[in-house]
Parts: C-alpha cells; sequence; structure tokens
C-alpha cells in the first residue's frame, strides 16, 4: 500500500476513536441543522442551496479545527523528528495528513445526508443533480481549505496559533467573493475569481464546470506542498 494510504488510515482511525473528533462533528452538524430548520422547514425552501453556502461558511472554523494539531501535534511533541528517519518522504507524511483530514470532512458530510433526505421526503420539485452537484463543490471546497490547515499547521508546534493562521489565510480567500459592496466593481472584477464563492457557485447550481474543479485542485496542491518545503526546509536548517 501506498505510505501516504498507510498514514491517512492510521491518522483517521485515530480521529475517529477521539471524543474531540466528535465534539467537533457534533458542532458543525448542530449549527448546519440549526440553519436547515430555520431556511427549509420554516420558510418552506424545497432545495439545498442556501443550507451548502451557509455549511460552506462553517468549514472556516470547522477544518482550521481538524487540521490544526495535524502537523503541529507531531512537532510539539518531537514524533515528527522520529518519523521522518524513517524509510518514508516527508511528502508520504503530508499527504497522508491531508487524506485523512479530508475523510473526516466527508464523513461528516455524510452525515449531514439527513438534509437532503428530509427535504426530498417532505419538499416538492426537488433537483437531485443540484444536491449531487452541492456535495462534489463542498468536497473540493473542503480540499482546499484543508491544504491551507495543513500549510497553517506546518508552520507551528502551537495547536491554537495554527487554528488561527488557517483561519485567517482561508478567511481571506472566503472574504475575496463577498466584497463587491465594499470595493469599486472594476476592483471586484479583478479579486472576485481569487475567491472561494466564485468557483463555488456553479456546483450549488447544479454545474459542473472544469475550471473550478482546477482552480480548488491548483489551490489544494499549492498550500499542501508549501507545508512539504516548509518541513523539508525545517530538516535541513536542524541538520546544519
Amino acid at each position: 500500500m501506498n505510505p501516504a494510504l498507510t498514514i491517512a488510515k492510521k491518522e483517521y482511525s485515530l480521529a475517529l476513536r477521539s471524543l474531540g473528533t466528535y465534539i467537533i462533528f457534533g458542532v458543525f452538524l448542530l449549527a448546519a441543522g440549526i440553519w436547515f430548520a430555520l431556511t427549509a422547514f420554516k420558510l418552506g425552501v424545497a432545495d439545498m442551496r442556501d443550507i451548502f453556502g451557509r455549511m460552506h461558511s462553517f468549514f472556516l472554523f470547522f477544518v482550521p479545527a481538524i487540521t490544526m494539531g495535524s502537523i503541529a501535534r507531531e512537532r510539539s511533541s518531537g514524533t515528527l523528528e522520529l518519523i521522518s528517519t524513517l524509510p518514508l518522504k516527508l511528502g508520504h507524511i503530508v499527504w497522508g495528513k491531508f487524506l485523512a483530514a479530508w475523510l473526516q470532512l466527508a464523513t461528516v458530510l455524510a452525515f449531514s445526508l439527513v438534509f437532503p433526505i428530509l427535504i426530498g421526503i417532505f419538499g416538492i420539485g426537488v433537483d437531485l443533480g443540484a444536491i449531487v452537484t452541492g456535495y462534489l463543490g463542498l468536497l473540493c471546497a473542503g480540499a482546499a481549505f484543508i491544504g491551507i490547515g495543513i500549510f497553517a499547521s506546518s508552520l507551528t508546534e502551537n495547536q491554537v496559533l495554527a487554528f488561527i493562521l488557517a483561519l485567517a489565510i482561508s478567511g481571506t480567500l472566503f472574504l475575496l467573493g463577498r466584497l463587491g459592496d465594499l470595493i469599486s466593481l472594476r476592483l471586484f472584477a479583478a479579486v472576485e475569481y481569487f475567491g472561494f464563492d466564485y468557483h463555488l457557485d456553479s456546483f450549488l447550481k447544479g454545474v459542473i464546470d472544469t475550471r473550478d474543479v482546477l482552480w480548488f485542485a491548483a489551490v489544494t496542491f499549492i498550500f499542501v506542498l508549501l507545508a512539504q518545503f516548509r518541513l523539508q526546509g525545517a530538516n535541513l536548517l536542524q541538520e546544519r
């Protein structure tokens, strides 16, 4: 088995045995459930677009919470140096951590499938295609958030600081698509492309645009590779 997959399997298994993981999952699902109740039941809206948008907003806090200790915890405990002495490449470690976090995200989204099921039972004119693409969009956006979180976790041994850094970086990209009322239209048109909302919007409308998939993939790879380079640089400094 690929070393990265082995690490991902181990990290994911450890996460599912941690009470903290279920607390984070519970807070996310509770917040999403409250918003679902306010929109779908109270307003009688038979679609998931607004709920997906709100869940995307919750990623700002949910993803840093599940990634903040991915590498920072290993650095503070000294186990990262030990792992680095094994016949493993740093890339395997970083991508293994990434895949484990992404599986956690996929798991909590799987729990949220109760929302479209309820809409399907009680709603009329439900767009199943838009629900499927909406979830695909959240998985793509979530991967980019996780890449940022892994990078932030590689910068420090302090998990709280890693959370704050991930929140700051992902929050910047998140807000770039929401500055229309604050800046000129010409400037907004230039920066909007770099915002998460711009690339998630097509998914929420039921359309899979290859350009949006590639953008999320590019953000993911860039930040995961930056995390790898950060760890390689730290190792070189220690060897001197």
